[in-house]
């Protein structure tokens, strides 16, 4: 089925458009209440150190340049704090259902309704639309960057395609997966030109004339649209070599446009070549194909049960039970299974977030087997089989209570449970913000040293516990973080946020005798030193313990807070 105009009722519209509101209520709402992930403090850090510097180059252990640029300037006008952090990625998130829109002529007005509900209310996009990762970013734009290329063709309207334009660069600039959504989309357009010549067979039409009246069809419509196709082209492009140029060899080619060719070689063989380095070596996908791919589906079982099912509904519903299948639903499910079945290859770790770039695409089909239940729920009330309509409407009630239990359980009630499935092993666990707070205002309410990392000598990066002196060095644009710092995450993102004073020593000799307000260490080794800060002077610490990372084997963080140095009015 496909709308020969644009006749979706107003009602569909403010439909979507109240989806949207709720949508980003649900990702603002305490969004920064969570502690950050390693992966955000790393991410963070490094962009108020580019601040600092006032040069960024392009570095792919931080993937795409999106985050970096955009969040130096939410910092600079905002500040830089976890609500702040994570707000770019969820106004997209929250913006998401939106898009539901630019799909009206492919689905019914019920279907337009239920793919915004989708992308509104997943669990597994809910709450990484609370995270500042580059996952949800690549979704949503090559999403959008689709559903603008729909409108294109269903309006001839260049604008469209200029506009499309926009997202898919976009896309290139979040994260370096970005390359396999082409090719999950060829591969889901050869099944689906597969699916219509087994149509054509079915009804003794030429499958070879299919073939040639689609690539026709093509290359009329591109060359009618050549200019158009060359200038978002052009666009795409730009946005990119933005992006990835360095900074601020960018800024001043105004002053020396001479040395355009080097930026530019920069931006693109250079940037090629920083990705090649680190992602496509072989030891970043030495790793068990089928242990990803189960972890993958667990994810997909424990939280994305509602959509998975809806889809494999949607897809047999719009294959078998109509006479004139729609290509975007099938084109949208195979995308989905292609990036299930794609992602494990390619990844260097298993996790959750991997499942929203499956799970977006399949909201499409998934709205369409919505749509089926509730065609079968009216066609029984309009028969008087009422055994149908409690079918459809349990059906639905049910999946939509399962489905907001769980985006409530994950996001909301138990955001850093290690039995959350959404939650990767690098998220520190416990209610961490309250120390974080007094750590802050402490470095803050004083002058000289604010925060001592105690490491034994013994302890290497290997361990996970290297509080090296090295750590000490200064940031490096090019090579990144000094040693040892990693090991840190995620407090030099909180507090480079007030500017502390931060250094580490390997033996307790080495602690100062007036030690700073704030000693950071693990709990193996807290014997150490902990008398030194119960002998100290006009001192009273009080210890604080909480998981460096989600799973076993990795030893338990311990602070010690001068309580005396936090101001008072504020405790």
């Amino acid at each position: 089925m496909r709308r020969s105009r644009d006749d979706s009722s107003p009602r569909v519209a403010a439909a979507v458009v109240a989806v949207t509101a709720a949508a980003l209520l649900a990702r603002l709402w305490a969004l920064g209440w969570r502690v950050a992930h390693q992966d955000e403090a790393r991410v963070a850090d490094w962009t108020l150190q580019y601040m600092d510097l006032g040069a960024w180059q392009y570095r792919p252990i931080i993937h795409g340049p999106f985050l970096p640029h955009v969040n130096g300037v939410v910092f600079d006008v905002f500040g830089a704090t976890d609500f702040t952090m994570r707000l770019v990625v969820a106004v997209v998130g929250g913006l998401l259902p939106l898009t539901a829109w630019l799909y009206r002529t492919r689905l019914s007005d019920v279907e337009v309704g239920a793919l915004a509900v989708l992308l509104a209310a997943n669990p597994v996009v809910l709450y990484y639309s609370r995270f500042m990762r580059n996952d949800l970013l690549l979704a949503g734009f090559m999403f959008t960057a689709v559903g603008l290329f729909v409108r294109f063709l269903d309006t001839h309207r260049a604008r469209y395609l200029y506009a499309s334009a926009v997202p898919f660069a976009l896309a290139f600039t979040t994260k370096e997966n970005s390359l396999l959504y082409p090719l999950c989309w060829l591969g889901a357009l050869a099944l689906v030109t597969d699916d219509r010549m087994a149509v054509a067979g079915a009804t003794d039409t030429s499958r070879l004339a299919v073939v040639r009246r689609a690539a026709a069809r093509i290359r009329h419509r591109a060359w009618r649209a050549k200019a158009a196709l060359a200038g978002s082209a052009l666009t795409a492009a730009v946005i990119v070599v933005s992006f990835y140029a360095p900074k601020p060899d960018l800024y001043r080619l105004f002053e020396q446009p001479g040395r355009a060719p080097a930026v530019l070689e920069a931006a693109t063989i250079g940037t090629y070549h920083e990705f090649a380095d680190l992602w496509a070596s072989t030891s970043t996908v030495a790793h068990s194909y089928v242990a990803f791919l189960s972890h993958d589906l667990s994810v997909l079982v424990a939280c994305g049960t509602v959509v998975s099912v809806a889809a494999v509904v949607g897809y047999l519903a719009n294959r078998y039970a109509t006479e004139t299948p729609r290509p975007l639903v099938s084109f949208a499910f195979y995308w989905g299974v292609f990036s299930v079945l794609g992602y494990p290859a390619v990844v260097d770790i298993a996790a959750a977030w991997t499942a929203v770039n499956a799970l977006v695409p399949l909201a499409i089909p998934a709205a369409v087997g919505v749509g089926a239940v509730v065609r079968y729920g009216r066609r029984g009330a309009a028969a008087g089989d009422t055994a149908a309509v409690r079918l459809a409407v349990t059906v639905l009630v049910v999946s939509a209570a399962g489905m907001g239990a769980v985006a409530a359980e994950t996001t909301y009630a138990h955001p850093q449970s290690p039995s959350n499935p959404l939650v990767q092993y690098a998220q520190p666990g416990g209610t961490m913000q309250p120390t974080i707070d007094d750590i802050q205002r402490a470095a803050t309410a004083t002058s000289g040293l604010d925060v001592l990392y105690y490491g034994d000598s013994n302890d290497t990066a290997d361990d996970g516990l290297e509080f090296s002196d090295a750590g000490d060095g200064t940031f490096n644009v090019t090579t990144g973080p000094p040693s040892g710092w990693h090991d840190r995450l995620p407090f030099p993102w909180y507090l480079s946020q007030v500017g502390a004073n931060a250094t580490t020593v390997q033996t307790a000799a080495e602690v100062p005798d007036t030690p700073p307000p704030v000693v950071i260490s693990v709990v193996s080794e807290e014997d150490d030193f902990a008398a030194l800060l119960a002998a100290a002077d006009n001192s009273q610490y009080e210890r604080h313990t909480y998981p460096r990372y989600l799973t076993d084997g990795h030893n338990t963080l311990v602070i010690y807070v001068d309580t005396t140095a936090v101001p008072a009015a504020q405790q």
